[in-house]
């Protein structure tokens, strides 16, 4: 809505707790920068210096990056182990249920064969016996 004269604009909404919060000249989804001063550089955070392949830091930081490759491809395997299994399963009582679906069928059928063979006085007997 357009500023009116007089009138405070409202208070920007909170941040959404689900998503980091995003620094000055940070670029967002789709390259766009954020903040006020988007073309700044970033003055604050975690500076990316550096490190020299042969020192003990960069070898700690790769280890420690390996290990948690590792553990994330782990994860990603046993996750689609798990799919997998459900899909079995579920697959499984789609059948079952399928089965019993064509059983139910065929039973509806004999059912109504006999029922279509009774003679029509015999119903209306058994009509007036139900109420």
């Amino acid at each position: 809505s357009p500023a009116r004269p007089g009138v405070p604009p409202p208070p920007p909404p909170p941040p959404d707790p689900r998503r980091p919060p995003t620094m000055p000249g940070q670029l967002l989804r789709g390259g766009r920068a954020a903040g006020p001063n988007a073309s700044a550089a970033p003055s604050a955070g975690k500076s990316k210096k550096a490190l020299d392949k042969g020192s003990s830091e960069y070898r700690v930081r790769r280890e420690r990056n390996n290990i948690a490759v590792r553990k994330s491809r782990d994860k990603a395997k046993q996750r689609n182990a798990e799919t997998q299994q459900k899909v079995l399963e579920l697959s499984n009582d789609n059948e079952r249920l399928r089965k019993r679906v064509e059983q139910l069928g065929r039973e509806l059928e004999t059912l109504r064969g006999i029922f279509r063979q009774l003679p029509e006085s015999s119903l209306v007997k058994a009509m007036g016996s139900c109420s």
